[in-house]
């Protein structure tokens, strides 16, 4: 029994040393906040804290071939989801970010485009949503201030939309959200 949890400390060590080996062949990023729903919608005030009903979680990926291609910042691929607590859509989406950083200032900006799937298609017949594709494109602008190194707080704004591409109206969907990041 000695020998099995000798054994089984020593994986445990050697994963611990592994961690951060890979996050020095591949950085990344996790951000995660609340979001606002619906804050273009009208009649809606945009900065209704009672409006903070969804959670997003994203991750950002550096690769660093692909910012080469980047004259100005770094480029960089992601992937998330929102989860609204209201029974609204929840969205799982992927894209590629474009973050740039003021020189000699802890501020930077970024601009996101990609796509998404969107729950809303999974809803019961005769439910409204806002979407008739559950497949969405999505863009988004984020500002933020690094407070420390590798953290940083953010304010990000995203619209999600299909063009109405499955014969229904467009309603989109526009999302505020208040975020922290940690950078690996």
């Amino acid at each position: 029994m000695a020998r099995f949890l000798t054994g089984i400390a020593l994986v445990l060590f050697s994963l611990g040393l592994a961690v951060p080996a890979f996050a020095q062949i591949l950085p990344f990023e996790v951000r995660g906040g609340v979001s606002a729903t619906g804050v273009t919608d009208p009649g809606v005030n945009m900065f209704d804290p009672a409006r903070l009903r969804d959670a997003n979680v994203e991750l950002l990926y550096t690769v660093p071939d692909l910012s080469a291609w980047a004259v100005l910042g770094e480029l960089r691929p992601h992937l998330g989801g929102t989860m609204s607590f209201t029974g609204q859509e929840n969205l799982i989406y992927g894209g590629l970010s474009w973050t740039v950083r003021a020189p000699l200032l802890p501020v930077w900006g970024e601009a996101s485009l990609g796509g998404g799937w969107q729950s809303g298609a999974l809803q019961p017949a005769g439910t409204p949503t806002r979407f008739g594709c559950a497949v969405v494109a999505r863009a988004a602008a984020t500002v933020g201030v690094d407070v420390l190194p590798g953290a940083s707080v953010m304010a990000t704004l995203s619209h999600l939309t299909d063009f109405g591409a499955c014969n229904q109206p467009n309603n989109g969907r526009t999302d505020l959200g208040l975020r922290v990041g940690i950078r690996f």
